[in-house]
């Protein structure tokens, strides 16, 4: 026979217990959703101060400012960081800064170069990254001395190009270009020993993964895809 008092605290016990159980379950919130990650290729220009290349995971991103066309080259400037809640915040090792805000669709910012030249700029989305548009990157060592490469595809500057002019008629006939400007992008080479800038000449037209630079070498170009390059 079971006594009363125990009884009574046996249901005192499992009267606690329900309320406790209830009063964890109606106070839980529901799990946070994490953002959606801003991942993808992006180019677009920095007004009149150069072209802007930026691939990013949603983690990390690479970005390449350049100047260069088949006539000159006076500005390469790259940078590799990481992607906060609140964008991109970078200062490279040249002392140019680059912060932006991000959006599925469009990364637009500021970049600033260690002599004070600024310049905001907007990059847009590359929907079809396949097609050879994007950043690409080449680093190679010849006769000791280390290269950096750069090159930036930009498919609006086909669209805006005169209906049957060269440019158009290459994008015709080999979608990932024979560039820098106007046949396709905005490079540049870097001799990292002398921060020499050198001019970068046409893509082969047979592989337009390559370049020759002349007294220099030949440069294969890897794309860079969710910051990697």
């Amino acid at each position: 026979m079971t006594h009363p008092r125990h009884s009574f605290l046996l249901v005192l016990a499992l009267i606690m217990l329900l309320a406790a159980c209830g009063g964890t379950a109606s106070s839980a919130a529901p799990a946070a959703t994490a953002a959606a990650l801003v991942k993808g290729e992006f180019v677009g220009d920095a007004g009149h101060l150069a072209g802007i290349g930026l691939s990013t995971n949603g983690r990390q991103v690479v970005a390449y400012l350049c100047n260069g066309s088949y006539h000159r080259v006076t500005l390469s400037q790259w940078f590799e960081g990481p992607v906060t809640s609140k964008g991109i915040d970078i200062t490279n090792a040249h002392g140019a800064h680059l912060v932006a805000t991000m959006s599925a669709r469009v990364i637009t910012g500021t970049v600033t170069l260690k002599d004070g030249r600024s310049s905001s700029f907007t990059a847009r989305l590359v929907p079809n990254p396949s097609m050879g548009w994007g950043l690409f990157r080449s680093e190679q060592t010849f006769s000791g001395v280390r290269y950096l490469g750069g090159w930036i595809f930009n498919p609006r500057k086909f669209a805006s190009a005169p209906a049957g002019s060269r440019a158009t008629l290459t994008a015709a006939v080999v979608p990932r270009m024979i560039g820098p400007e106007p046949e396709g992008g905005r490079g540049g080479v870097i001799d990292e020993q002398t921060g020499a800038l050198i001019v970068s000449p046409p893509l082969d037209k047979a592989n337009p993964f390559r370049v020759t630079v002349p007294n220099v070498g030949t440069f294969v170009l890897t794309q860079c895809l969710q910051a990697q390059c």
